[in-house]
């Protein structure tokens, strides 16, 4: 039985070719992943959205958060969060065009991305974007890891919504 298109998908409009944009362009949803144990969001910003000014993808992954100086072992803490400023500054100068790194108010380290989409968009590219942000992270993740940089998992940042997490 051929569907009569377009049609709404959940908060999507579906075209005759299978291509998605979204329902109302002021409430695109967005979506989180995991990816290694860091909480992954994406949203479309459709703002634009036509040939002249595609929508953008937006990016972001918490990868790791550096440690406080405070309580415990001063010296440890001193020397973690040393080892860590400094894996930032080296991610820093190596991140691609593509990437921006961000320490939040909580001390968490977030690598954030931007990328253009032509609406509507086939599903295949906006998997296609999201799988290559991901695997952009796969460095960054390593080097934080040598750096013996927590990251955060998912479970954490689901429990801590932003703004409420304790530093």
């Amino acid at each position: 039985m051929p569907l009569d298109a377009p049609f709404r998908l959940g908060p999507f409009i579906v075209n005759v070719h299978g291509r998605l944009e979204p329902g109302d362009p002021g409430q695109f949803p967005g979506f989180h992943v995991a990816w290694r144990g860091c909480p992954v969001h994406a949203r479309l910003d459709a703002t634009g959205g036509s040939a002249a000014a595609p929508a953008n993808l937006i990016l972001s992954a918490v990868v790791g958060r550096v440690s406080s100086t405070a309580g415990g072992d001063a010296a440890r803490n001193r020397e973690r969060r040393s080892a860590t400023l400094g894996a930032l500054q080296a991610l820093a100068r190596s991140a691609a065009d593509t990437l921006q790194l961000r320490l939040l108010p909580d001390h968490r380290i977030a690598v954030d991305a931007s990328r253009p989409v032509a609406l509507p968009a086939a599903a295949s590219d906006l998997l296609t974007q999201v799988t290559c942000f991901l695997l952009d992270l796969g460095p960054y993740l390593d080097l934080l890891g040598e750096a013996d940089v927590a990251v955060e998992s998912v479970g954490a940042a689901a429990s801590s919504a932003a703004g409420t997490a304790k530093i």
